[in-house]
Protein backbone atom coordinates (compact mmCIF):
# COMPACT_ATOMS: atom_id res chain seq x y z
CA UNK A 1 0.00 0.00 0.00
CA UNK A 2 2.92 2.12 0.77
CA UNK A 3 4.65 1.56 -2.46
CA UNK A 4 1.15 2.52 -4.35
CA UNK A 5 0.82 5.96 -2.31
CA UNK A 6 4.23 6.42 -3.24
CA UNK A 7 4.20 5.99 -6.91
CA UNK A 8 0.93 8.06 -6.51
CA UNK A 9 3.19 10.78 -5.45
CA UNK A 10 5.92 10.83 -8.02
CA UNK A 11 3.16 10.71 -10.82
CA UNK A 12 2.31 13.82 -11.21
CA UNK A 13 6.52 14.59 -11.05
CA UNK A 14 7.00 11.92 -13.99
CA UNK A 15 4.25 13.38 -16.32
CA UNK A 16 5.80 16.55 -15.86
CA UNK A 17 8.77 15.67 -16.96
CA UNK A 18 7.49 13.28 -20.02
CA UNK A 19 5.41 16.83 -21.19
CA UNK A 20 6.51 19.60 -23.28
CA UNK A 21 7.67 22.62 -21.49
CA UNK A 22 5.93 24.96 -23.97
CA UNK A 23 2.59 25.54 -24.80
CA UNK A 24 1.34 23.33 -27.48
CA UNK A 25 -1.80 25.85 -27.94
CA UNK A 26 -1.80 29.42 -27.38
CA UNK A 27 -5.12 31.46 -28.01
CA UNK A 28 -4.63 35.11 -28.07
CA UNK A 29 -7.68 37.56 -27.27
CA UNK A 30 -7.97 40.43 -29.70
CA UNK A 31 -9.72 44.07 -29.20
CA UNK A 32 -10.95 46.08 -32.15
CA UNK A 33 -9.07 49.57 -32.65
CA UNK A 34 -10.64 52.37 -34.92
CA UNK A 35 -8.25 53.12 -37.46
CA UNK A 36 -5.28 51.60 -39.72
CA UNK A 37 -2.81 50.59 -37.11
CA UNK A 38 0.74 50.16 -38.48
CA UNK A 39 -0.94 48.47 -41.73
CA UNK A 40 -1.07 50.07 -45.46
CA UNK A 41 -4.64 51.31 -46.00
CA UNK A 42 -6.75 49.69 -48.25
CA UNK A 43 -10.62 49.50 -49.33
CA UNK A 44 -13.18 48.27 -51.80
CA UNK A 45 -14.41 49.76 -55.40
CA UNK A 46 -18.77 50.22 -55.17
CA UNK A 47 -19.13 49.68 -58.93
CA UNK A 48 -22.61 50.90 -60.26
CA UNK A 49 -25.86 48.34 -59.39
CA UNK A 50 -26.92 45.71 -61.64
CA UNK A 51 -30.44 45.56 -60.02
CA UNK A 52 -32.67 49.15 -59.22
CA UNK A 53 -31.81 50.25 -55.39
CA UNK A 54 -34.70 51.96 -53.48
CA UNK A 55 -33.84 55.05 -51.57
CA UNK A 56 -35.57 58.55 -50.65
CA UNK A 57 -34.78 61.86 -49.26
CA UNK A 58 -32.42 63.14 -51.73
CA UNK A 59 -30.99 66.50 -51.13
CA UNK A 60 -32.70 69.21 -53.97
CA UNK A 61 -29.57 71.33 -54.40
CA UNK A 62 -27.67 68.63 -56.46
CA UNK A 63 -26.74 68.59 -60.19
CA UNK A 64 -26.71 65.76 -60.78
CA UNK A 65 -25.45 61.80 -58.19
CA UNK A 66 -25.90 58.28 -58.13
CA UNK A 67 -26.26 55.77 -55.38
CA UNK A 68 -24.31 52.15 -55.16
CA UNK A 69 -24.00 49.74 -52.29
CA UNK A 70 -21.87 47.34 -50.53
CA UNK A 71 -23.52 43.62 -49.33
CA UNK A 72 -22.01 43.29 -45.53
CA UNK A 73 -23.09 39.56 -46.26
CA UNK A 74 -23.00 38.52 -49.73
CA UNK A 75 -24.08 34.53 -48.74
CA UNK A 76 -26.92 35.84 -47.15
CA UNK A 77 -27.87 38.64 -50.01
CA UNK A 78 -27.81 36.22 -53.04
CA UNK A 79 -29.76 33.50 -51.14
CA UNK A 80 -32.50 36.06 -50.74
CA UNK A 81 -32.32 37.57 -54.15
CA UNK A 82 -32.84 33.56 -55.42
CA UNK A 83 -35.65 33.36 -52.90
CA UNK A 84 -37.60 36.13 -54.28
CA UNK A 85 -36.81 35.33 -57.75
CA UNK A 86 -34.01 38.44 -58.47
CA UNK A 87 -31.86 34.94 -59.10
CA UNK A 88 -32.98 32.68 -61.75
CA UNK A 89 -31.48 28.98 -60.36
CA UNK A 90 -28.86 28.63 -63.12
CA UNK A 91 -27.67 32.24 -62.38
CA UNK A 92 -28.09 31.00 -58.57
CA UNK A 93 -26.36 27.86 -58.93
CA UNK A 94 -23.53 29.27 -60.77
CA UNK A 95 -22.91 31.96 -57.44
CA UNK A 96 -23.28 29.06 -55.16
CA UNK A 97 -20.56 27.46 -56.49
CA UNK A 98 -18.18 30.08 -56.70
CA UNK A 99 -18.58 31.73 -53.14
CA UNK A 100 -19.49 28.09 -51.58
CA UNK A 101 -22.95 29.03 -50.39
CA UNK A 102 -24.16 26.69 -48.14
CA UNK A 103 -28.06 27.38 -47.78
CA UNK A 104 -28.31 25.22 -44.84
CA UNK A 105 -26.47 27.71 -42.92
CA UNK A 106 -28.75 30.64 -44.27
CA UNK A 107 -32.56 32.13 -43.48
CA UNK A 108 -35.41 32.46 -45.82
CA UNK A 109 -36.34 35.61 -43.68
CA UNK A 110 -35.12 39.15 -45.50
CA UNK A 111 -31.84 40.21 -44.36
CA UNK A 112 -31.06 43.55 -44.83
CA UNK A 113 -27.28 43.65 -45.30
CA UNK A 114 -26.64 46.23 -47.10
CA UNK A 115 -25.33 49.57 -46.72
CA UNK A 116 -26.89 52.34 -49.43
CA UNK A 117 -24.54 55.44 -50.10
CA UNK A 118 -25.17 58.63 -52.53
CA UNK A 119 -22.59 60.28 -54.06
CA UNK A 120 -23.02 63.30 -56.51
CA UNK A 121 -21.96 66.99 -57.04
CA UNK A 122 -24.03 70.02 -55.16
CA UNK A 123 -24.74 72.88 -57.72
CA UNK A 124 -21.81 75.04 -55.89
CA UNK A 125 -19.42 72.23 -57.53
CA UNK A 126 -18.73 70.66 -53.85
CA UNK A 127 -18.48 66.94 -54.68
CA UNK A 128 -20.89 65.00 -51.51
CA UNK A 129 -21.34 61.50 -49.98
CA UNK A 130 -23.91 60.78 -47.68
CA UNK A 131 -24.16 57.39 -45.91
CA UNK A 132 -27.32 55.56 -44.87
CA UNK A 133 -26.29 55.15 -41.50
CA UNK A 134 -29.23 54.29 -40.20
CA UNK A 135 -30.17 51.28 -42.85
CA UNK A 136 -33.39 52.94 -43.81
CA UNK A 137 -33.27 54.07 -47.15
CA UNK A 138 -33.64 57.93 -46.77
CA UNK A 139 -31.42 60.18 -46.84
CA UNK A 140 -32.57 63.03 -45.40
CA UNK A 141 -31.53 63.13 -42.18
CA UNK A 142 -28.21 61.65 -42.80
CA UNK A 143 -24.69 63.39 -42.36
CA UNK A 144 -23.03 65.28 -45.86
CA UNK A 145 -19.57 64.68 -46.06
CA UNK A 146 -17.73 66.70 -48.34
CA UNK A 147 -14.56 66.77 -50.68
CA UNK A 148 -12.53 68.52 -52.37
CA UNK A 149 -12.48 67.69 -55.84
CA UNK A 150 -10.50 66.91 -58.02
CA UNK A 151 -7.50 66.82 -56.35
CA UNK A 152 -3.60 65.69 -57.31
CA UNK A 153 -2.68 62.12 -56.60
CA UNK A 154 -0.21 63.59 -53.65
CA UNK A 155 -2.62 65.42 -52.01
CA UNK A 156 -5.27 62.45 -52.06
CA UNK A 157 -2.61 60.40 -50.86
CA UNK A 158 -1.85 62.99 -47.94
CA UNK A 159 -5.36 62.82 -46.55
CA UNK A 160 -5.88 59.43 -47.18
CA UNK A 161 -5.92 58.47 -43.67
CA UNK A 162 -7.74 60.93 -42.36
CA UNK A 163 -10.87 61.38 -44.59
CA UNK A 164 -14.54 61.03 -42.16
CA UNK A 165 -15.68 58.15 -40.95
CA UNK A 166 -19.16 57.25 -40.45
CA UNK A 167 -20.74 53.93 -38.16
CA UNK A 168 -23.93 52.28 -40.12
CA UNK A 169 -26.26 50.07 -39.46
CA UNK A 170 -27.47 46.74 -40.87
CA UNK A 171 -28.27 43.01 -40.48
CA UNK A 172 -26.39 39.73 -39.91
CA UNK A 173 -27.52 36.24 -40.11
CA UNK A 174 -25.18 33.85 -37.48
CA UNK A 175 -26.47 31.63 -35.12
CA UNK A 176 -30.08 31.25 -36.37
CA UNK A 177 -30.99 34.75 -35.66
CA UNK A 178 -30.44 38.12 -37.33
CA UNK A 179 -28.53 40.57 -35.38
CA UNK A 180 -28.36 44.17 -35.97
CA UNK A 181 -24.55 45.50 -35.79
CA UNK A 182 -22.95 48.80 -36.93
CA UNK A 183 -19.61 49.19 -38.78
CA UNK A 184 -16.96 51.85 -39.44
CA UNK A 185 -17.01 52.78 -43.04
CA UNK A 186 -14.73 55.70 -44.41
CA UNK A 187 -16.20 56.56 -48.28
CA UNK A 188 -13.74 58.38 -50.86
CA UNK A 189 -14.51 60.00 -53.91
CA UNK A 190 -10.50 59.60 -55.04
CA UNK A 191 -9.30 57.19 -57.30
CA UNK A 192 -6.14 57.70 -56.70
CA UNK A 193 -3.70 56.38 -60.12
CA UNK A 194 -6.20 53.56 -60.74
CA UNK A 195 -7.55 52.91 -63.65
CA UNK A 196 -11.20 51.80 -63.74
CA UNK A 197 -14.05 50.99 -66.62
CA UNK A 198 -17.42 50.85 -65.67
CA UNK A 199 -19.42 48.59 -68.18
CA UNK A 200 -22.75 50.65 -68.31
CA UNK A 201 -24.61 53.23 -70.84
CA UNK A 202 -25.14 55.38 -67.80
CA UNK A 203 -22.72 58.28 -68.12
CA UNK A 204 -23.61 60.14 -64.71
CA UNK A 205 -22.43 56.39 -63.42
CA UNK A 206 -18.80 57.01 -65.41
CA UNK A 207 -18.16 60.16 -63.96
CA UNK A 208 -18.07 58.90 -59.84
CA UNK A 209 -15.77 56.65 -58.31
CA UNK A 210 -17.02 55.58 -54.32
CA UNK A 211 -14.02 53.46 -52.42
CA UNK A 212 -15.25 51.97 -48.81
CA UNK A 213 -12.95 51.66 -46.35
CA UNK A 214 -13.57 49.74 -43.10
CA UNK A 215 -10.57 51.46 -41.21
CA UNK A 216 -10.73 49.11 -37.93
CA UNK A 217 -7.76 46.45 -36.84
CA UNK A 218 -7.16 44.41 -33.79
CA UNK A 219 -5.02 44.37 -31.06
CA UNK A 220 -3.44 41.96 -28.25
CA UNK A 221 -1.29 40.68 -25.80
CA UNK A 222 0.44 37.64 -25.83
CA UNK A 223 2.91 35.78 -23.38
CA UNK A 224 4.47 33.04 -25.40
CA UNK A 225 6.87 31.10 -23.15
CA UNK A 226 8.45 33.96 -21.51
CA UNK A 227 8.12 36.90 -23.31
CA UNK A 228 5.56 39.14 -24.12
CA UNK A 229 4.29 39.93 -27.40
CA UNK A 230 1.89 42.74 -29.43
CA UNK A 231 0.01 41.48 -31.95
CA UNK A 232 -1.65 43.43 -34.52
CA UNK A 233 -4.37 42.27 -37.18
CA UNK A 234 -5.83 43.36 -40.00
CA UNK A 235 -8.03 42.06 -43.09
CA UNK A 236 -7.43 44.47 -45.78
CA UNK A 237 -9.67 46.98 -44.59
CA UNK A 238 -11.79 46.01 -47.44
CA UNK A 239 -14.62 43.88 -45.00
CA UNK A 240 -15.10 43.66 -41.28
CA UNK A 241 -14.95 40.06 -41.42
CA UNK A 242 -11.71 38.14 -40.97
CA UNK A 243 -10.96 35.45 -43.52
CA UNK A 244 -7.72 33.50 -43.20
CA UNK A 245 -6.73 33.86 -46.67
CA UNK A 246 -6.70 38.08 -45.95
CA UNK A 247 -5.48 38.09 -42.15
CA UNK A 248 -2.25 40.28 -42.02
CA UNK A 249 -0.23 39.85 -38.90
CA UNK A 250 2.10 41.13 -36.65
CA UNK A 251 3.60 39.25 -33.65
CA UNK A 252 6.11 41.57 -32.11
CA UNK A 253 8.32 41.65 -29.14
CA UNK A 254 6.61 44.29 -27.28
CA UNK A 255 10.42 45.37 -26.36
CA UNK A 256 10.58 46.05 -30.32
CA UNK A 257 9.74 49.12 -32.21
CA UNK A 258 6.14 49.03 -33.63
CA UNK A 259 5.54 47.05 -37.26
CA UNK A 260 4.55 49.78 -39.96
CA UNK A 261 4.23 48.27 -43.30
CA UNK A 262 4.44 51.64 -44.81
CA UNK A 263 8.42 51.11 -43.64
CA UNK A 264 8.53 47.77 -45.15
CA UNK A 265 7.79 45.37 -42.31
CA UNK A 266 5.80 42.59 -44.25
CA UNK A 267 3.36 40.82 -41.81
CA UNK A 268 2.22 37.10 -41.47
CA UNK A 269 -0.25 34.93 -42.96
CA UNK A 270 -2.59 32.06 -41.60
CA UNK A 271 -0.12 29.29 -42.15
CA UNK A 272 2.62 31.25 -41.96
CA UNK A 273 5.47 30.16 -38.96
CA UNK A 274 6.42 32.57 -36.00
CA UNK A 275 9.82 32.17 -34.59
CA UNK A 276 10.10 32.88 -30.86
CA UNK A 277 12.75 35.06 -28.62
CA UNK A 278 13.69 31.53 -27.44
CA UNK A 279 13.97 29.89 -31.02
CA UNK A 280 10.28 28.27 -30.42
CA UNK A 281 8.26 27.66 -34.50
CA UNK A 282 4.65 28.31 -33.83
CA UNK A 283 2.00 27.91 -36.61
CA UNK A 284 -0.04 30.45 -37.50
CA UNK A 285 -3.22 28.32 -37.28
CA UNK A 286 -6.63 30.40 -37.87
CA UNK A 287 -8.23 33.40 -36.99
CA UNK A 288 -11.77 33.52 -35.47
CA UNK A 289 -14.27 35.12 -38.33
CA UNK A 290 -14.91 38.32 -36.25
CA UNK A 291 -11.40 38.30 -35.36
CA UNK A 292 -11.87 38.24 -31.91
CA UNK A 293 -9.34 35.36 -31.18
CA UNK A 294 -5.69 34.58 -33.09
CA UNK A 295 -4.28 30.68 -32.66
CA UNK A 296 -0.82 29.70 -32.55
CA UNK A 297 -0.11 25.55 -32.00
CA UNK A 298 3.45 24.57 -31.51
CA UNK A 299 5.88 23.00 -33.45
CA UNK A 300 9.27 22.38 -31.92
CA UNK A 301 12.80 24.09 -31.82
CA UNK A 302 13.96 25.79 -34.72
CA UNK A 303 17.36 27.59 -34.38
CA UNK A 304 17.41 28.20 -38.32
CA UNK A 305 14.05 29.76 -38.81
CA UNK A 306 12.85 30.49 -42.04
CA UNK A 307 10.90 33.73 -43.53
CA UNK A 308 10.83 36.90 -45.98
CA UNK A 309 11.84 39.87 -43.44
CA UNK A 310 15.23 40.44 -42.55
CA UNK A 311 17.49 38.08 -40.09
CA UNK A 312 15.59 35.06 -41.31
CA UNK A 313 16.51 32.34 -43.23
CA UNK A 314 15.76 32.49 -46.99
CA UNK A 315 12.68 29.70 -47.35
CA UNK A 316 13.45 26.74 -49.78
CA UNK A 317 12.12 27.68 -53.03
CA UNK A 318 11.93 26.24 -56.83
CA UNK A 319 13.63 28.47 -59.72
CA UNK A 320 14.33 28.35 -63.69
CA UNK A 321 16.98 29.79 -64.95
CA UNK A 322 16.31 31.90 -68.63
CA UNK A 323 18.05 29.13 -70.24
CA UNK A 324 15.33 26.46 -68.45
CA UNK A 325 18.18 24.90 -66.47
CA UNK A 326 17.35 24.79 -62.70
CA UNK A 327 18.93 27.65 -60.42
CA UNK A 328 20.06 26.39 -56.88
CA UNK A 329 21.39 27.97 -53.89
CA UNK A 330 24.36 25.25 -53.44
CA UNK A 331 26.04 26.47 -56.33
CA UNK A 332 26.87 29.54 -55.36
CA UNK A 333 28.02 28.17 -51.37
CA UNK A 334 30.31 30.68 -49.40
CA UNK A 335 29.23 33.83 -51.27
CA UNK A 336 26.68 37.12 -50.87
CA UNK A 337 23.73 36.99 -53.48
CA UNK A 338 21.65 39.99 -54.12
CA UNK A 339 17.65 39.17 -56.19
CA UNK A 340 16.28 41.42 -58.24
CA UNK A 341 13.04 41.40 -58.66
CA UNK A 342 11.81 43.12 -61.69
CA UNK A 343 9.67 43.32 -65.11
CA UNK A 344 10.10 44.44 -68.25
CA UNK A 345 6.81 45.67 -68.01
CA UNK A 346 7.57 47.64 -65.16
CA UNK A 347 8.68 51.42 -65.88
CA UNK A 348 10.78 52.08 -62.55
CA UNK A 349 12.79 48.58 -62.86
CA UNK A 350 13.82 49.82 -66.06
CA UNK A 351 14.79 53.14 -64.88
CA UNK A 352 16.68 51.29 -62.45
CA UNK A 353 19.09 49.42 -64.33
CA UNK A 354 21.88 51.65 -64.80
CA UNK A 355 22.39 51.63 -61.19
CA UNK A 356 22.23 47.89 -60.69
CA UNK A 357 25.04 47.31 -63.94
CA UNK A 358 26.71 49.75 -61.64
CA UNK A 359 26.89 47.91 -58.43
CA UNK A 360 27.83 45.01 -60.45
CA UNK A 361 30.74 46.40 -62.60
CA UNK A 362 31.92 47.05 -58.66
CA UNK A 363 31.46 44.01 -57.08
CA UNK A 364 31.57 41.49 -59.65
CA UNK A 365 34.61 40.21 -59.06
CA UNK A 366 34.27 39.85 -55.02
CA UNK A 367 32.12 36.79 -53.15
CA UNK A 368 29.09 38.20 -54.43
CA UNK A 369 26.43 37.17 -56.84
CA UNK A 370 23.79 38.81 -58.67
CA UNK A 371 20.39 37.27 -59.91
CA UNK A 372 17.60 39.34 -61.22
CA UNK A 373 13.91 37.46 -60.99
CA UNK A 374 12.02 38.47 -63.38
CA UNK A 375 8.28 38.08 -63.14
CA UNK A 376 6.80 38.79 -66.71
CA UNK A 377 5.34 37.05 -68.71
CA UNK A 378 7.08 36.63 -72.25
CA UNK A 379 10.55 34.40 -71.33
CA UNK A 380 11.98 35.50 -75.04
CA UNK A 381 11.17 38.87 -74.57
CA UNK A 382 13.14 39.06 -71.23
CA UNK A 383 16.17 37.47 -72.87
CA UNK A 384 16.26 39.91 -75.36
CA UNK A 385 15.89 42.75 -73.04
CA UNK A 386 18.25 41.27 -70.76
CA UNK A 387 21.20 41.14 -74.16
CA UNK A 388 20.75 43.75 -75.53
CA UNK A 389 20.82 45.63 -71.80
CA UNK A 390 23.75 43.98 -71.49
CA UNK A 391 22.62 42.27 -67.88
CA UNK A 392 25.70 40.17 -67.66
CA UNK A 393 24.76 37.97 -64.35
CA UNK A 394 22.69 35.32 -63.60
CA UNK A 395 18.56 35.26 -64.39
CA UNK A 396 15.45 33.84 -63.25
CA UNK A 397 12.10 33.90 -65.16
CA UNK A 398 8.82 33.30 -63.10
CA UNK A 399 6.26 33.14 -64.96
CA UNK A 400 3.17 35.69 -63.66
CA UNK A 401 0.54 34.06 -65.39
CA UNK A 402 1.02 30.85 -63.28
CA UNK A 403 0.12 30.55 -59.62
CA UNK A 404 2.95 28.32 -58.28
CA UNK A 405 3.34 28.95 -54.12
CA UNK A 406 7.05 27.44 -54.53
CA UNK A 407 8.62 30.48 -56.45
CA UNK A 408 10.63 33.40 -55.27
CA UNK A 409 7.81 36.06 -55.13
CA UNK A 410 5.78 33.68 -53.56
CA UNK A 411 8.00 32.34 -50.82
CA UNK A 412 9.48 36.17 -50.17
CA UNK A 413 6.67 37.90 -50.57
CA UNK A 414 7.52 40.23 -53.39
CA UNK A 415 4.80 42.48 -54.00
CA UNK A 416 5.88 45.26 -55.73
CA UNK A 417 8.63 45.91 -58.19
CA UNK A 418 11.58 46.80 -58.03
CA UNK A 419 12.55 45.12 -55.23
CA UNK A 420 16.33 43.60 -53.71
CA UNK A 421 17.07 41.05 -51.39
CA UNK A 422 20.40 40.35 -50.19
CA UNK A 423 21.13 37.02 -49.12
CA UNK A 424 24.38 36.35 -46.76
CA UNK A 425 26.66 33.16 -47.54
CA UNK A 426 24.84 31.58 -44.44
CA UNK A 427 21.33 32.02 -46.55
CA UNK A 428 20.46 34.81 -44.02
CA UNK A 429 18.19 37.61 -45.76
CA UNK A 430 20.48 40.65 -44.48
CA UNK A 431 18.67 43.60 -46.65
CA UNK A 432 15.53 44.13 -47.80
CA UNK A 433 14.61 47.10 -50.11
CA UNK A 434 17.42 48.94 -49.73
CA UNK A 435 18.70 51.54 -51.91
CA UNK A 436 21.89 50.91 -54.26
CA UNK A 437 23.48 53.19 -52.24
CA UNK A 438 22.59 51.36 -48.62
CA UNK A 439 23.48 47.96 -50.63
CA UNK A 440 26.76 49.24 -51.24
CA UNK A 441 27.67 50.14 -48.06
CA UNK A 442 26.23 47.19 -46.78
CA UNK A 443 28.14 44.75 -48.88
CA UNK A 444 31.55 46.82 -48.63
CA UNK A 445 31.40 46.34 -44.80
CA UNK A 446 30.65 42.54 -44.98
CA UNK A 447 33.32 41.84 -47.57
CA UNK A 448 35.76 43.43 -45.35
CA UNK A 449 34.72 41.85 -42.21
CA UNK A 450 34.99 38.39 -44.14
CA UNK A 451 38.57 39.33 -45.47
CA UNK A 452 39.53 40.09 -41.74
CA UNK A 453 38.16 37.30 -40.21
CA UNK A 454 38.03 34.36 -42.64
CA UNK A 455 36.63 31.23 -41.79
CA UNK A 456 38.78 28.15 -40.50
CA UNK A 457 38.39 24.81 -41.76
Amino acid sequence: MKRLLYFLYLLPIFLSLGCNKYQDEISIKLSHVKGYGPFLNGNLITFPAVDSIYYKGVPNDLDEYVVRSVILQRKQYLWNQYKTGKIDKQRFSQLATYYKIDSTRLTNELVDSEVIFLIGTRTDKKRIIIVDSNNDENFSGEKILEYDFPLSLEKEKEISDFLPVISANYEYFEEGKITRKTVNLQPSPYRGSLGISYYTKNEVEKKYDLFISFPEYLSGKAKINHSNYDVYVSNGFASMVFTEDRANIYIKNNKDTRPSEIDGDLPYRIGDIFNTDDSIDYLIEKISFWGDTLNLKYLGKNSHPFGFNEMFYIPKFTAQKLDHSEFSLKDYSGKYILFDFWGTWCTPCIKSIPDLKELYNEFKDKEIMFVSVAFDSDANKVGQFVLREQMNWEHIFIDQNKIDKNSLVEKLRVSSFPTTILISPEGVIIARNKSFEELRIILNEKLKSQHLHPVLN
